[in-house]
């Protein structure tokens, strides 16, 4: 790239251009031509120098554009913050759905005297339909420590007790169900298991599918992840193409992500109502609490752990019921005419939005369109729709940007070669349009950091006798949704229901743009979304990390297995040092670490273990 600059530098080409046309008229030494040759060679170098930095702009632009188009929608999109939140029902059992919005007001800073501070809503949906039920966690027992959980799932220790050796690797949680009133015991009840302490340590969450769980020494059966309704089936190209939408899988990543720290337990006998006051022998001695909760309705659970789970580890475990992931996404919706604006809907997004992916079209008459399908066919009927990015205007905001950058940069350049011109204070006039004209470059360099991306249009064939449509979108704010703080309260414009943060918001990252892009989809054309080799997983993680990689190495090793019955096994151990690594902290690095982990262990194969440790040096 130097290289190529030093070729096509003002310079270079002037002073090879001064060189052919000596060898072309005979003369041996440059100053011996005409000044009006000199001139014109200038001018004419001036002329190639800009001519070929448009001609490298286009050639960028192109590029940038074909590995867009070329690369899965899914890696050069913007992905949504998302977390871990749980609400508190009403009814025996309810229904989340997952188009329910919850918003966070957050407010904005303003460093510009002529800008108000903004105060913004950031939007969460569940990220699918959730089961909800009226009941929680208020008691845990874990080593010697008797906890109370309140409302907003804080532990609280309240006593201790004698430890002894039988319960070395249990912990018993007291369930409160007095409020739900229905005679029929739920079937299952899914918990989050929350470890913060510990939780980059691999098996705490690894090995949670052989915990043993008992109910007044019932055993239950214990699955891992978390369920959620089934959705309906579709054969066919339509079900090909929906399974790799942008909905789809961004929603299957989410659920990924946090699988492995949920777990479902059924199996509970359909009388377990019936022993509600049987608490825990090691708590009877404790009659002020005894007598604290005498009037609730308590479920006692026995968590039996493996021998790799230590007391420390153990005490800093937190199971919650009702708890889901969630993500940053808000609706929209926008109305136009097709009559006026022909067949293009522009869906329009606020400052700190980005959009995401489109709900529905429909017009006036209640015809609902559908997205172009992807199926052999040439019989296309009309009520169909497409979504494309930019393009669409004849002149933008870009374009102003651009002429107007090219305007300062002629009148930068060329500014002094009017200043031969003394008369009428020529000089003086020109001297204050150099001053203005520095004005405007920083005033444009602003305009330019603050400048939207393209605008998404939805263009449809409409049906005839079709006037107004309308078409709703989901948008993201990114990473403006990130870092939120466990516990903040999230609330409904609708209702007066509000969910909780368990965990921090994460995730949030704008698309992929210029050299991102390329790379995406160097890592799209060469593994087909597969890892293989080491050079895809090192594709992959600068895919991720974009430019906040300085060095990645994948090589292999050995490890002990933590699973019961296994010894060593081989592993594929990637590490990474960062740029930035003091900047976010160990935190933050070890939950991408995570994440990395389990996005790679999704798209390799199977039997290898992967262990990603990012350092800062």
């Amino acid at each position: 790239m130097n290289l190529n600059q030093q070729i096509y530098s003002k310079e270079s080409i002037k002073a090879r251009m001064l060189q052919n046309a000596t060898k072309l008229w005979g003369v041996k030494n440059i100053q011996a031509l005409d000044p009006l040759v000199k001139l014109l060679i200038d001018a004419f170098s001036t002329e190639v120098f800009k001519a070929n930095n448009e001609i490298q702009n286009v050639n960028g632009r192109i590029l940038e554009k074909l590995a867009r188009l070329l690369t899965p929608t899914k890696y050069t999109h913007p992905n949504p913050a998302h977390a871990i939140a749980f609400c508190i029902a009403e009814e025996d059992k309810e229904l989340l759905l997952e188009h329910s919005e919850f918003f966070f007001k957050k407010h904005l800073n303003s460093f510009r005297k002529v800008q108000s501070d903004q105060q913004i809503e950031i939007p969460f949906t569940p990220i699918d339909n959730v089961e909800i039920i009226n009941a929680q966690t208020v008691l845990m027992v874990a080593g010697n420590t008797v906890y109370e959980i309140d409302e907003q799932l804080n532990k609280l220790p309240v006593s201790r007790i004698s430890n002894s050796i039988e319960n070395y690797r249990k912990i018993k949680i007291g369930l409160d169900f007095s409020n739900f009133s229905s005679e029929i015991f739920p079937e299952s009840l899914n918990f989050y298991c929350s470890n913060p302490t510990f939780e980059h340590i691999d098996f705490v969450y690894r090995l949670l599918p052989h915990i043993k769980i008992t109910c007044n020494e019932n055993e239950l059966n214990i699955t891992s992840g978390k369920n959620y309704p089934k959705i309906e089936e579709i054969q066919g190209y339509e079900g090909l193409f929906r399974d790799q939408s942008i909905l789809f899988k961004l929603k299957e990543d989410i659920k990924n992500i946090y699988s492995d720290k949920f777990i479902e337990v059924d199996g509970f006998n359909p009388k377990v109502a019936d022993n509600f006051s049987n608490w825990p022998e090691e708590l009877y001695d404790q009659i002020q609490l005894i007598q604290q909760y005498k009037d609730r309705n308590l479920v006692w659970l026995t968590v039996e752990f493996p021998p790799q789970y230590d007391q420390d580890i153990l005490e800093n475990f937190s199971f919650v019921l009702n708890a889901f992931p969630i993500y940053n996404r808000g609706w929209k919706k926008t109305e136009y005419n097709l009559d006026i604006m022909g067949n293009n809907i522009p869906l329009e997004t606020a400052d700190n939005e980005y959009f995401l992916y489109v709900d529905e079209v429909i017009d006036e008459l209640g015809k609902k369109y559908t997205e172009i399908p992807f199926m052999p066919t040439n019989d296309l009927e009309r009520g169909l729709y497409t979504v494309r990015r930019g393009g669409m205007e004849r002149f933008n905001a870009r374009n102003a940007v651009d002429l107007l950058s090219n305007v300062m940069e002629l009148l930068r350049d060329e500014v002094a070669a009017f200043s031969v011109y003394n008369r009428d204070n020529v000089k003086d006039v020109l001297g204050e349009i150099s001053i203005k004209v520095k004005g405007l470059m920083i005033k444009t360099d602003q305009v330019n950091r603050q400048l939207k991306d393209d605008v998404n249009y939805v263009i449809i064939e409409p049906v005839e006798n079709s006037g107004h449509t309308y078409a709703t979108f989901w948008m993201t704010n990114c990473s403006m949704a990130n870092s939120l703080r466990p516990g903040t309260e999230l609330s409904s414009q609708k209702n007066q229901q509000k969910i909780y943060l368990l965990t921090e918001t994460i995730g949030g990252l704008e698309e992929q743009k210029r050299s991102d892009t390329i790379l995406a989809y160097k890592y799209a054309l060469t593994t087909r979304d597969k890892i293989i080799s080491k050079e895809d997983v090192k594709n992959y993680c600068k895919m991720e990390l974009r430019d906040e990689v300085k060095k990645i190495s994948v090589k292999r090793g050995t490890m002990i297995s933590d699973r019961p019955k296994e010894g060593f096994i081989r592993t594929v151990d990637v590490e990474i040092i960062p740029i930035n690594y003091a900047f976010y902290g160990q935190k933050y690095w070890d939950n991408v670490a995570d994440v990395l982990k389990n996005n790679i262990k999704l798209k390799a194969i199977d039997g290898v273990e992967y262990r990603v440790n990012i350092n800062e040096n």
